[in-house]
């Protein structure tokens, strides 16, 4: 092979990765540029051009998918800017497909339709993040960005979640007696009573986790804003109590009622499997978080 052959092959090479309409405008600049080079090296090096140096020469330019895109940024499905958060939403759905396949007691086939839904959530996230990828790059104008105050708490939010929060947490607590009222007394409400061993510790637990991180969103609420030690404490008191629903979950003996109980678990297995994956996101996000109050100060 000659010269001249080596680079018109390596601009067949370079171009064929182009969109058709830039190939003939490419390869004319690509090829004028080599020989140019290539003759330069040759009167200084005081030989004739041969393969070793046209080879030396384009080799020396890049390989043809680092110069083609040069002049056409490659498509990706997934953008290298949402490396981390592909990743991440992998991890947490794949995390909890497979806490819901430990706590279930279902048949042996669990795993293998566990191992299915992984495959068809990792298919989802490709093709969900390659469609964003895609409109980003075709309607720039409508993905600008816009500044967003993660800290900032919506009180109108918070004014009609804690009341509604609060009258669950009365439920949680005592079950039999508010639904024995809100019935009026003409419905059997045996089947929600508690077990001693569940009211004897994990009960009390419940409630006084859910109690504390509601006062906690009161407080936020008050203060309008979230702040390093608020944000702390809520993760957490989200982190135990995410703990002590999987535990319940696993460990069961709920509700007296067998049927009962067993769909109990099978709710919180559901639970557990959203809440501790996005309890590990929340601490996630905030390791290595920058104090905007200190940066505001030091400003």
């Amino acid at each position: 092979m000659n010269a001249a052959e080596v680079i018109e092959t390596y601009i067949d090479n370079t171009v064929r990765l182009l969109p058709r309409r830039q190939r003939d405008d490419v390869a004319t600049e690509l090829r004028s540029l080599l020989n140019e080079e290539l003759h330069a090296r040759a009167e200084e090096s005081g030989c004739p051009p041969d393969e070793s140096l046209a080879l030396s020469l384009v080799r020396g330019y890049g390989h043809p998918n680092e110069v083609a895109a040069r002049y056409q940024p490659p498509w990706a499905i997934i953008d290298p800017a949402d490396s981390t958060s592909f990743m991440r939403a992998a991890i947490i759905g794949a995390g909890a497909l497979v806490l819901v396949g430990a706590v279930s007691k279902s048949p042996p086939s669990v795993p293998d339709t566990v191992q299915i839904a992984i495959l068809v959530w990792l298919g989802l996230l490709v093709v969900a993040f390659g469609a964003k990828n895609w409109s980003r790059r075709r309607w720039p104008a409508k993905v600008l960005w816009e500044p967003r105050d993660r800290d900032r708490v919506n009180r109108v939010g918070t004014t009609v979640t804690v009341p509604i929060a609060a009258f669950f947490v009365v439920l949680y607590a005592a079950p039999t007696w508010v639904l024995a009222h809100l019935s009026g007394g003409w419905f059997d409400t045996s089947w929600s009573a508690y077990t001693s061993n569940f009211q004897r510790w994990r009960l009390p637990c419940w409630i006084g986790l859910m109690t504390v991180l509601l006062a906690l969103l009161a407080l936020v609420a008050i203060q309008g804003r979230w702040r390093r030690l608020t944000r702390r404490i809520n993760i957490g008191l989200n982190m135990a109590l995410a703990c002590l629903i999987l535990f319940c979950a696993v460990d069961g003996n709920i509700f007296q009622s067998s049927p009962v109980d067993q769909i109990a678990r099978n709710v919180l297995a559901l639970v557990a499997a959203i809440y501790v994956p996005s309890v590990g996101v929340q601490l996630y996000g905030e390791i290595g978080r920058l104090d905007r109050a200190g940066a505001t100060r030091d400003a």
